[in-house]
C-alpha cells in the first residue's frame, strides 16, 4: 500500500536543470596541460629556413633552440624567421687573412653580454644552419670564430634521410 504524497511534495516547485561548469572546466585544463606537455617534449622546434637547402643526415637528436645562425653563399645570417639580418658579407668570408671573423664575433659576444645581463646562465650552445654549397673553408672560419667567443656546443640543422 503506498503512502499519499504531502501536501509540500506535491506543491514543491522542481528546480530547473542548470549546467554544471566545474567538471568543464577541469576536463579542458587537463586537455590543456596534456597538450603542452606533448608539444613541448616533441612538438617541431627549429624550422629550416627557406633560404638554404640543408644537407641530410642520418641523425636522432632533435635541435635545440638557441642562437641561430644562416650561413649561405651570400653571407652569414642571422637567422630570424622572415628577413634575416647579414651579419658577415662573402667579402669577409674569402679574405684569406681572417680565421676569425670579425663581425660574427662581435655579434656572439653582444649576444653573450645580453644573455648575461638577462640573467640567463651563459650555456655557449649555438644552431647552425648552412646550405649545400658553402665550402668547408667558411665553415671552419665560422666554427673557429664561435669557439674563440666561448660558444663550444654546435648543433648543425640537417634534413632527416630516410633509410631504405
Amino acid at each position: 500500500m503506498a503512502f499519499a504524497p504531502s501536501k509540500s511534495a506535491k506543491h514543491r516547485k522542481r528546480e530547473k536543470g542548470e549546467l554544471m561548469l566545474n567538471s568543464m572546466m577541469d576536463m579542458m585544463t587537463i586537455i590543456l596541460l596534456f597538450l603542452l606537455k606533448t608539444m613541448g617534449s616533441s612538438g617541431a622546434l627549429l624550422r629550416p629556413s627557406p633560404y638554404v637547402e640543408l644537407p641530410k643526415a642520418m641523425r636522432d637528436k632533435e635541435p635545440q633552440k638557441g642562437l641561430c645562425i644562416l650561413i649561405t653563399e651570400q653571407g652569414i645570417f642571422e637567422d630570424m624567421e622572415r628577413n634575416p639580418r647579414m651579419l658577415v658579407d662573402t667579402q669577409e668570408l674569402t679574405d684569406a687573412d681572417n680565421v676569425v671573423l670579425p663581425n660574427l664575433e662581435t655579434f656572439l659576444n653582444d649576444q653573450k653580454e645580453f644573455t648575461k645581463r638577462l640573467g640567463k646562465p651563459f650555456k655557449g650552445e649555438i644552431t647552425i644552419q648552412c646550405g649545400k654549397e658553402v665550402t668547408y673553408d667558411w665553415l671552419l672560419k665560422v666554427i673557429n670564430t664561435c669557439g674563440q667567443t666561448e660558444y663550444a656546443t654546435l648543433d648543425f640543422v640537417v634534413l632527416k634521410a630516410t633509410t631504405s
